[in-house]
């Protein structure tokens, strides 16, 4: 009655069985993410340098290849933000790279590979241990350099050093190690490659309220520029007014102090406008007078007259004695 025992899931064995099938498919599970592209599920090329630029990997530990990543989002902003694979299907290619917002979430990726044996071919191991971290048995975390204005990282140098160490190998070489060798780097932002199941669900939820302490801080950045501009655009325009005001203030001043310093000059030129604009009543009213007298009397209508008038003999002897006397 042996026979088969130990087998049945209904055994008392059967927790041990189901514990130790889920942590090799989780491993399997992890081998598959550090082997090969998470979008395409093309299998990654150790055998050269190009994996030095080919993979990049995102806050949640996936890997991809940045060919295919950048595609992908290049598709996603084209599109609006809607499916790119035509689909509803969970496995789509917008549900895969949904958590990254674009080419700064993506990291560069150097293994330290080493050739064990033909068969087996290139192995990922870590460059302090030299345990192998490809199998997805051993945590491994890329090292994520900070990037600012003190600092600046330049990638053609730092090509050839590895990011990728193993959990064991941090403790062993020590934080103060690491950031001579490896920094400068933030404890925060080491991504943890191919988690585990529970780890995973804890990643992504710091990493969306990342996002969101990031959305909220950029908003308001937005909002202090917007108010700052409308400052000083006010600022200019009181200013402006105020310097209006001082120059009318100025010349009104200045028109009281030449009135209290020269008053003669201003009496003068009073005087002159209003004997300019009395000059043609005078004239006007002389040769009206003159007028009246040349047509009053004969003897200067005759001389000063302008139309001549037909006169008798005896008028005319009249005048001739008036003008010899």
């Amino acid at each position: 009655y042996l026979r088969g025992a130990g087998k049945a899931d209904h055994t008392a064995d059967h927790k041990r069985f189901n514990a130790s099938r889920s942590k090799e498919e989780e491993s399997e599970l992890a081998r598959t993410i550090l082997g090969s592209c998470y979008i395409s599920g093309e299998a990654f090329d150790l055998s050269s340098s190009t994996q030095v630029v080919d993979i990049v990997a995102c806050p949640y530990g996936r890997l991809y290849k940045r060919e295919n990543v950048l595609e992908a989002l290049l598709m996603r902003s084209s599109n609006g933000g809607e499916d790119v694979a035509g689909n509803n299907s969970n496995n789509t290619t917008f549900e895969r790279i949904m958590h990254i917002r674009g080419r700064k979430d993506l990291h560069p990726v150097r293994f330290h590979v080493t050739q064990e044996n033909k068969n087996r071919g290139y192995v990922v191991t870590c460059p302090i241990t030299g345990s192998d971290i490809g199998g997805g048995s051993i945590p491994s975390y890329l090292i994520v350099k900070s990037c600012n204005n003190s600092t600046k990282v330049n990638d053609e140098e730092d090509n050839s050093i590895p990011n990728v160490i193993s959990e064991r190998g941090m403790q062993e070489m020590g934080i103060d190690k690491l950031q001579e060798e490896y920094g400068p780097f933030e404890k925060k932002d080491l991504i943890r490659l191919a988690p585990q199941q529970g780890l995973f669900e804890e990643i992504r939820k710091k990493w969306g309220e990342r996002m969101e302490a990031d959305r909220l801080e950029k908003l308001n950045k937005k909002k202090e520029k917007k108010r700052k501009r409308t400052d000083d655009h006010a600022s200019k325009k009181t200013s402006s007014s105020k310097g209006s005001n001082v120059a009318s203030t100025l010349k009104k001043n200045s028109d009281k102090h030449n009135n209290a310093h020269h008053p003669k000059q201003n009496t003068q030129q009073q005087t002159s406008t209003k004997v300019s604009s009395s000059l043609p009543t005078a004239a006007q009213e002389a040769r009206s007078s003159v007028r009246s007298a040349v047509e009053s009397n004969p003897v200067l209508s005759n001389l000063f007259g302008s139309k001549k008038k037909n006169s008798s003999e005896k008028e005319r002897r009249d005048a001739l004695f008036t003008r010899n006397c």
